[in-house]
């Protein structure tokens, strides 16, 4: 009886489901990374837009900021909302800036998996209070 020859096809059998199991295992992992990501970049853009400097390029530092903060993610795939707009009221006053008014941002991600091929979207939510300094 040739017991080399039963080990070498067990592993043949067993070695697809290892295989699987640990490319599922990276996919979670990069999954759970674009979450964190994708909370910290919203985090940050919430963070950039309660202390904006210049009102009339506030939806642009905000932009900025989630991007910088989104480093490792594919900038095409990010979807960021600024509520309210820097056109829409209060952000669109005159000054004295608004203060203490809410301002949210929310930062959508597609993540593509590999196996199997399908997308997850991923999004995270950041409320604060615009705290802009007035000129003076």
């Amino acid at each position: 009886m040739n017991r080399r020859g039963q080990a070498l096809v067990e592993f043949a059998l067993v070695l697809p489901l290892l295989l699987l199991l640990l490319v599922g295992l990276v996919e979670s992992g990069l999954l759970m990374f674009a979450k964190i990501v994708v909370t910290n970049a919203a985090w940050e853009g919430a963070n950039a837009g309660a202390t904006i400097v210049d009102p009339a390029q506030g939806d642009a530092e905000i932009i900025g900021a989630v991007q910088q903060a989104a480093y490792g993610l594919d900038p095409a795939l990010l979807v960021i909302d600024i509520d309210p707009g820097q056109d829409e009221p209060p952000r669109d006053q005159p000054w004295p800036a608004p203060r203490g008014s809410q301002l949210t941002v929310t930062v959508s991600y597609t993540f593509n998996l590999t196996l199997p091929s399908m997308t997850i979207p991923v999004s995270a939510r950041a409320v604060t209070r615009m705290e802009y300094q007035n000129p003076p």
